[in-house]
């Protein structure tokens, strides 16, 4: 007997609070969203070697917007090096994972010199600094705080010579 009361109490409570929930969220628009953010970008490493999709890549790229999955398009990047003293630059390939909005990216510099990788979705860059073997060895993705709320910003090619050079010390 209690059980036959308590289920639809228990029902009516979650349609109730399901109903207000969705009413404050349409009824609150000067209410600032949580959903508002620019692209974002994060790098994966090591990568699953259980992957197929993923199998033999150096890092995969997470791409994150607001609304919808990035294409594979929306993705792009280059390797900054230095070779002998010259500075190089390379246009990085990303291949689709078996996620939406994963990228993998495997080596596509060489071996020899120092390199710096460059990965951009839309607006939002993350400098890539890997090791003397090539791995990741390190992550930045520069921000400033923007009408109280940290948001990417651009990063400037002095940034990218001075943590190449900086690299190229080690």
């Amino acid at each position: 007997m209690l059980r036959r009361t308590l289920v639809p109490t228990l029902l009516a409570t979650l349609a109730v609070a399901t109903v207000t929930a969705a009413t404050t969220a349409v009824a609150a628009p000067n209410r600032p969203s949580l959903a508002k953010w620019p692209p974002w970008i994060s790098i994966e490493s090591p990568v699953n070697p259980y992957d197929a999709s993923s199998r033999n890549a150096a890092f995969l790229v997470h791409a994150l917007v607001r609304e919808g999955t990035p294409a594979l398009t929306d993705v792009t990047g280059a390797a900054e090096g230095m070779v002998d003293g010259k500075r190089q630059s390379i246009t990085l390939h990303f291949d689709a994972t078996s996620r939406p909005g994963v990228f993998a990216v495997r080596r596509q510099w060489p071996s020899e010199g120092t390199w710096l990788l460059r990965i951009s979705l839309f607006s939002t860059t993350a400098l890539v600094s890997l090791d003397r073997a090539g791995n990741v060895a390190g992550v930045r993705l520069p921000t400033v705080v923007a009408s109280g709320s940290v948001v990417p910003r651009p990063i400037l090619a002095r940034e990218i010579d001075s943590t190449l050079a900086e690299a190229a010390k080690r």
